[in-house]
């Protein structure tokens, strides 16, 4: 079955949306901002307009019967689940993917009110420590690429993790770790309850700055790619992140109430930055109006 499906990836919905069309197809988080690509057999999306959803991780297997081809925005854990369920490989594990589906929706710096287990926790370590050293990014210019192998690559890590492999768990450990080295290395400052960082890395989880202090907001400029993520350690009722985000970059632009981030396929500067800090400034206010 798995030789059968092809996985593409695209940073821009209207190119992923031709490579899939005529075909019988599948979505897995093919959403951009306030724009999502359906699949002719299934549409896998829970963010923005789809919110309410089931996560991707959350399909069981065999849920797309008859696919051809899968059209993805981006690749992550949930959305490497919900490949997963597509060509039915997802390993049985209930309360990890539990725990990837409430990460999805409320963000990694959320995982000491998630509920989850010491050992699940150790084994999303250990998927974010592959991860790292496996990133799969779609092409800066819109074009689409095929992803497939490394889907598939993707699907036999998390088979040995899920399987308690020694060697991917003390990976994990020491990517823990390598992130409380982060912490301290991205800081750039402290201003009225938010935390500004920099880094190549996924940064937004860092609530606590070095010194303990601990941030309502946080914006992290990510010199990688470009990107910058505006983030919550508990969503606004009134203008969100995802509203900033959009305010500021279009449409395009998007992802949850806590948490979301510029367009995938626009690289951002530090003035960027600066128009992030002054929005999520009024955000803060309002917050504190309201409370």
């Amino acid at each position: 079955m798995t030789n059968k499906i092809s996985f593409f990836l695209a940073s821009n919905h209207t190119n992923l949306a031709a490579a899939i069309e005529g075909k019988a197809s599948a979505t897995v988080e093919a959403e951009y901002g306030d724009v999502t690509v359906a699949g002719s057999v299934l549409t896998m999306a829970h963010h923005g307009v789809n919110a309410g959803n089931r996560a991707p991780c959350a399909y069981p297997n065999g849920c797309a019967e008859g696919v051809e081809v899968v059209g993805l925005s981006h690749f992550d854990l949930d959305t490497l689940g919900g490949c997963a369920a597509v060509i039915g490989r997802k390993p049985e594990a209930e309360s990890f993917w539990i725990l990837s589906e409430f990460v999805d929706l409320n963000g990694p710096h959320k995982l000491g009110v998630s509920g989850a287990s010491d050992e699940d926790i150790r084994r999303l370590n250990a998927f974010w420590a592959w991860s790292e050293k496996n990133r799969v990014f779609a092409n800066r210019d819109g074009s689409v690429s095929d992803v497939t192998d490394k889907v598939i690559e993707g699907i036999e890590a998390l088979e040995k993790i899920l399987a308690d492999d020694e060697q991917m768990l003390v990976a994990g450990d020491e990517f823990k770790a390598k992130g409380d080295k982060l912490n301290a290395e991205s800081f750039v400052e402290y201003y009225e309850d938010l935390i500004i960082r920099v880094s190549p890395s996924f940064v937004n989880h860092l609530y606590v700055a070095p010194d303990g202090k601990v941030a309502k907001a946080v914006i992290g400029f990510n010199t990688l790619n470009g990107s910058i993520t505006v983030s919550f350690a508990d969503a606004p009722k009134g203008t969100n992140a995802r509203d900033i985000v959009q305010k500021l970059w279009g449409p395009e632009a998007g992802g949850h109430a806590g948490i979301a981030g510029s367009p995938r396929d626009k690289r951002l500067n530090l003035d960027d930055l600066s128009d992030a800090l002054r929005e999520t400034m009024l955000v803060l206010d309002e917050m504190d109006l309201v409370s």
